[in-house]
């Protein structure tokens, strides 16, 4: 339905490109056509997220122009369309306006918006804008919005069930359960990002299989930090030393973190990490 919707409005702005409205934005102008800015004028909310997406995603001749999204995605919003309500929270939180951000998420999430539930589990777990961290609050959202086949949900639900210093937000078990959920959301041909099979990795140690682990985790810091460790065992750890005290010094976060997990499983220790929210 959403699809021949699209095509009606691509069609219908097609058939009257010629009649055109001029929105002047300061210093350039922005032609509309008239018959989405009449069925919004009409009420109708997917009209105005459509030309919200344009200015988004710089489409339909239109330039890209993220304030005149947000205008017309809150315009969407406003007008009760739950995936308007979505964009605007994600424009407003980029912007770091967190109190607007959450409510229009929260409405969203109370419309069924499985990523919207998602994003609400972040305020709890990274105790954004000043909110408690709250696991099991951000454990149940996360359980809803995987109802809704959200991927990032079970991977940070697996995630924090394995690596949270708190031992009550803490459940291997559940975590694996999880995860293999996780897994079958994935073609077997699919590959699943690295992010998840750090996952994985986390996972394995936190219910004792560090061997799994260590293999897993073995594989992301090879491949993400281009890096080949030799296949003895001695040898192994004698360059997975000499690995972190070379990231030691370097800024990158990323692979200096997957070889600080690594060498945690080689000392047979599951990692242990408090969430960490980045703004920059």
């Amino acid at each position: 339905m959403k699809n021949i919707l699209l095509v009606m409005l691509l069609a219908a702005a097609a058939a009257t490109a010629e009649q055109a409205t001029e929105v002047v934005d300061d210093s350039e102008v922005t032609v509309i056509p008239d018959s989405l800015l009449q069925q919004v004028e009409s009420g109708h909310a997917e009209s105005a997220f459509f030309i919200g997406s344009a200015f988004a995603q710089g489409t339909m001749g239109i330039d890209q122009n993220l304030e005149k999204a947000q205008e017309w995605f809150l315009k969407s919003a406003e007008m009760g369309y739950v995936h308007g309500m979505f964009e605007t929270a994600q424009l407003l939180f980029r912007d770091k306006v967190y109190d607007e951000a959450k409510t229009w998420f929260t409405k969203a999430a109370g419309a069924g918006h499985g990523e919207s539930m998602y994003r609400l589990s972040l305020f709890n777990l990274y105790e954004i804008n000043g909110e408690t961290f709250n696991c099991d609050a951000a454990y149940e959202l996360l359980d809803k919005a995987q109802s809704r086949d959200v991927k990032p949900a079970f991977n940070d639900h697996a995630w924090m069930l394995s690596t949270l210093p708190d031992k009550a937000c803490r459940n291997g078990q559940k975590a694996w359960k999880v995860y293999a959920e996780l897994q079958n959301l994935y073609a077997p041909s699919e590959p699943i990002p690295w992010a998840y099979l750090d996952t994985k990795a986390a996972v394995l140690a936190e219910i004792s299989d560090f061997n799994e682990a260590i293999e897993v985790q073995s594989w992301i810091v090879e491949d993400f930090c281009d890096v080949d460790f030799p296949k003895t065992d001695e040898a192994f750890k004698q360059s997975l030393q000499q690995l972190l005290l070379s990231y030691e010094a370097k800024d990158d976060r990323l692979c200096y973190g997957a070889i600080q997990r690594l060498q945690s499983y080689v000392d047979r220790k599951p990692w242990r990490e408090a969430p960490e929210f980045i703004t920059e």
